[in-house]
């Protein structure tokens, strides 16, 4: 028994640092931008998902349009609709941030962001999104009513070359 024990020991000391498995995250959420929301102070970003910059502007029938405000607060009102249960895919990111796939009430946050129109699917991330994108697309809702620039070419027209800043 205290071989075991010991070997345990061992092995989680020379396990990478980092390689720990991230615990799933959960309760009342509050949102920090169009993909991000916060849990008990930790910072969530949406897996799979990319959504609209601050200073994006969008366009309905050619005239501006505040599309950042818009999907901030289609996220709001998905995250009051009860707790989040967040479960993280990898490790935080260099700003502590956890990237992971959410859900409340059983819904996945991700997946009805998209479905509603106000973010894009990351098919380089996960291919569990474009059909959600594309029911969106065709029925014009959210970002879909109007024009915009896919927000990872209007990061590269600004200078910004990070994929998540």
């Amino acid at each position: 028994m205290a071989r075991a024990l010991l070997a345990l020991m061992l092995a989680m000391w020379a396990m990478p640092v980092g390689a720990q498995q991230i615990a799933q995250i959960a309760g009342s959420a509050a949102v920090v931008d169009s993909t991000v929301i916060e849990i008990d102070g930790q910072r969530v970003m949406l897996f799979g998902v990319d959504s609209v910059m601050r200073k994006q502007i969008c366009t309905v029938d050619g005239k501006p349009w505040q599309c950042w405000p818009a999907a901030v607060r289609d996220l709001q009102t998905l995250v009051y609709q009860g707790p989040a249960v967040c479960d993280p895919v990898g490790q935080p990111d260099v700003y502590g941030r956890v990237l992971a796939r959410c859900a409340v009430n059983g819904q996945s946050l991700n997946e009805e962001l998209v479905r509603r129109g106000y973010a894009v699917a990351r098919p380089n991330e996960t291919t569990d999104y474009v059909a959600a994108e594309v029911e969106a697309k065709q029925a014009k809702r959210g970002l879909w009513q109007g024009q915009f620039m896919r927000p990872s070419d209007f990061r590269r027209a600004v200078g910004i070359f990070v994929d998540r800043p």
